[in-house]
């Protein structure tokens, strides 16, 4: 049984988390996912400190 998946907001992952669900009845897709806290951060930084170029 697959509790959560943690993964960056890559889309390829976008597609495993997908297929995954069609596979596995019980897998709740995207419910179940965690996307990587650091990526989502540094995405963010990104975006604000492209405000100051």
């Amino acid at each position: 049984q697959i509790l959560i998946i943690a993964a960056d907001n890559a889309s390829s992952n976008d597609m495993l988390i997908a297929e995954l669900a069609k596979i596995l009845p019980k897998f709740g897709g995207e419910t179940n996912r965690s996307r990587c806290f650091l990526h989502i951060v540094n995405l963010v930084a990104k975006s604000l400190l492209r405000e100051f170029e």
